[in-house]
């Protein structure tokens, strides 16, 4: 039980880390992304 609770701790630090990474490289990452979208072909049915 006290195994369980300490492995379910873990991955939810774990899981916060990756977030918080994830979003800051996201903000970074936005100028780009968005250069890209617009640049893509637009679709006829995406109007």
């Amino acid at each position: 039980m006290a195994t369980t609770v300490v492995a379910v701790g873990l991955t939810i630090a774990a899981a916060g880390f990756a977030g918080r990474y994830v979003l800051q490289a996201m903000k970074h990452m936005e100028p780009q992304v968005k250069q890209v979208f617009q640049s893509l072909p637009k679709s006829p049915y995406c109007q």
